[in-house]
């Protein structure tokens, strides 16, 4: 069987690490941090990790990465296997606060400036309090005009909704296929199977959100009713991926 092109969106903080490990050596991969690579440099094979990377700025198209891959990049685009991996929204937000909470990307900074506010009001520093003022900013940087604005690409980037970056400006969704993040291996295995690629991945040794084993946070009704309100869509989509890709393929 002759082998299919596949294009792996990486939404972030949906177990982007473990998905390209996976992949190898069937997806190319590309210096994505220190010199990272321009389409104009690059070759066809590696203009999936290039897109993937979130420094590489994509103007009006920032967060319609689907749209721009089959605008500008994949002339075939209708005849390659188009897939991504949805994670539970609420989960999602949770990954992306502990990533960009501990990690200095603005968001510390921000936080101390409400701390000393909190304190002066007599609030208290909970996480609960922090994780408020990061939908907060999530919700800026939604209606921000700036993808730098309020805390700068990586954040805008990493709270981003995925359904902007899977469809077109008329809502139509562009990936050939979307699965649950929990069903990372049977996904990958039919990816496989579709591409003509002889070769399957086992469950063992696979470890998908190991980060949370370490750190957790159970948001409050409150917090999920405002997260509901940011990502409606890819609320959508976590359903959708349910019903047309169960985790037993």
């Amino acid at each position: 069987m002759p082998r299919k092109r596949m294009f792996w969106l990486h939404v972030k903080k949906s177990a982007g690490m473990s998905t390209r490990a996976l992949l190898r050596p069937y997806y190319t991969e590309v210096d994505r941090g220190i010199k990272p690579k321009t389409f104009i440099q690059a070759s066809p094979d590696e203009y999936n990790d290039i897109l993937n990377n979130y420094r590489v700025v994509l103007g009006d198209y920032q967060f319609k990465r689907c749209l721009f891959a089959k605008t500008y990049l994949y002339p075939d685009w209708e005849d390659i296997y188009s897939f991504a991996f949805s994670r539970e929204p609420v989960d999602r937000c949770i990954s992306m606060f502990r990533y960009l909470y501990w990690k200095d990307v603005g968001v510390i900074g921000r936080l101390l400036r409400s701390f000393k506010k909190g304190l002066a009001s007599r609030r208290v520093f909970t996480t609960s309090y922090a994780f408020d003022v990061f939908l907060d900013h999530v919700r800026e940087a939604r209606s921000s005009a700036s993808i730098y604005e309020p805390l700068g690409l990586v954040f805008t980037t990493h709270t981003a909704p995925m359904w902007d970056d899977v469809t077109d400006y008329d809502g139509k969704i562009l990936l050939t296929q979307i699965f649950r993040l929990e069903a990372m291996v049977e996904g990958i295995n039919k990816v496989f199977r579709e591409c003509g690629i002889d070769h399957s991945i086992e469950h063992s040794g696979v470890r998908i959100n190991a980060s949370r084993k370490d750190w957790t946070y159970a948001p409050t009704r409150r917090q999920i009713g405002i997260i509901e309100e940011i990502y409606p869509k890819d609320f959508e989509l976590y359903e959708a991926a349910g019903r047309s890709c169960p985790s037993k393929i």
